[in-house]
């Protein structure tokens, strides 16, 4: 008998309180699931896994692999449904325990539910891995804070949670034939490399400049050296633990001494915080048209519009500058997320459901808990009381943008052309 560790947002050594819990026992099964649903397309056309995150993906795996190999273990990579890869495999009969990191969105949720009551010979454990917090430390009850303040506010004299030390050793690779697949490394490459190495490689090199000191006046920009963190992709892939950098946040500020922007780091590091439990608390309403506010937006779907906003040929320049950058990278900054949303949501009057899908399928960072929450925050669907956000394109671009430098680096062009070919009763528009 023997552990099955089934590995999703949790692509690293370090603070990996899963991975050693999995350790204690004689033989040890690494499983990543490699899920073909993802590369499908959605009703608007989007896919879950765009080229730009499938890239970051085969990097972060290959680099645990690498790691696994100097260990004696193996990292089994296998393609199907995860449902029904991990049903065949208890059905083996070879595994007594099953182990993963939490996991917050209401389709593993409920996976996880499936598979304990379908085997319960098994045992399955959950271990917090992805968070700052422990999951028995979260007891909001039946009402979860109704905003992100009153969220931070209750947990302020919480801990968070130990960091888990890295193994030095692992138990052997269970002895029987699975049909793995072979993932080659990218031949394209990106702005930056998967993996833990190179995720812990960008936290020490970060730390070791005084960007974190002025980061709360940097973080709204669209571009610069060094002007947001850029921690988010190795945590989406969880190559990095929000843990590890709190405490080499601490670490700074002990040589450096702490200011309002090193502060922020730790609010920014809570906001992930928060989207992670408000998406365990609210379940499938996280992907809900009317959302946790229980609202229908006066919004629906136009593919020519929405095919206009995500190749960046809308009405506004600092858009399309935004969807561009996007497209080509897999990158944008917070502010242009919110810009490129709200006017998705406001200008546009499209179903917020296919933004959030697009940056699903492009952004190499992302978040189910914190895209899909930050997309009903901006439709006003979301957790925030002033009921949706509305931006000023205009003066969003003077503001940030107002030398022109991020709009003529991405081709941020106005379409002056009419948004729309053909009216409501699909008569042409002349």
């Amino acid at each position: 008998m023997s552990t099955l560790y089934w590995l999703h947002d949790d692509l690293r050594l370090q603070d990996n309180p899963a991975l050693a819990a999995a350790a204690q026992d004689d033989a040890l099964t690494m499983l990543f699931c490699i899920d073909e649903a993802r590369f499908n397309t959605d009703r608007f056309g989007n896919r879950q896994m765009g080229a730009h995150r499938w890239r970051l993906l085969r990097e972060s795996l290959l680099d645990l692999q690498h790691s696994l190999s100097e260990l004696g273990q193996t990292l089994n990579l296998v393609t199907g449904n995860p449902s029904e890869i991990i049903s065949d495999l208890l059905q083996t009969g070879r595994f007594n325990r099953v182990v993963r990191t939490r996991q917050h969105t209401s389709a593993e949720t409920m996976l996880w539910q499936h598979l304990t009551e379908s085997y319960p010979c098994v045992s399955f454990e959950q271990y917090d891995g992805s968070t700052l917090y422990h999951q028995d430390a979260i007891t909001f009850g039946d009402t979860f804070p109704a905003t992100f303040t009153q969220f931070r506010k209750s947990l302020d004299t919480v801990a968070f949670r130990p960091t888990a030390a890295a193994p030095t050793r692992l138990p052997a690779p269970t002895s029987f034939e699975l049909k793995t697949r072979l993932v080659q490394a990218p031949t394209e490459s990106g702005l930056l490399a998967g993996g833990e190495t190179a995720g812990g490689q960008h936290l020490e090199g970060y730390f070791s400049t005084d960007a974190a000191s002025t980061y709360k006046d940097t973080r709204n920009n669209f571009i610069g050296e060094r002007f947001s963190t850029g921690f988010s992709p190795w945590l989406a892939q969880g190559c990095l633990s929000p843990v590890q950098i709190y405490e080499r946040l601490c670490a700074y500020e002990s040589h450096h001494g702490a200011n309002e922007s090193t502060r922020w780091i730790l609010f920014e590091l809570m906001w992930r915080e928060f989207f992670r439990w408000h998406a365990s608390h609210y379940g499938e309403a996280l992907f809900s048209f009317t959302g946790i506010a229980g609202k229908r937006p006066l919004t629906t779907f136009y593919q020519e519009r929405f095919l206009k906003w995500r190749d960046g040929r809308t009405p506004w320049p600092i858009v399309n500058a935004c969807m561009n950058e996007l497209k080509q990278t897999g990158l944008l900054s917070n502010r242009g997320r919110q810009i490129a949303a709200s006017c998705l949501v406001n200008e546009l009057a499209l179903d917020w459901r296919c933004g959030a899908g697009y940056f699903e399928e492009q952004l190499i960072d992302y978040d189910a808990c914190s895209n899909w929450g930050n997309w009903q925050y901006i439709a006003g669907v979301g957790s925030d009381p002033r009921g949706g956000r509305h931006f000023n394109l205009e003066k969003q671009a003077e503001t940030w943008d107002a030398d022109g430098t991020y709009r003529q680096r991405w081709a941020g062009q106005p379409d002056t052309g009419p948004l729309d070919s053909r009216d409501y009763y699909d008569w042409p528009i002349e």
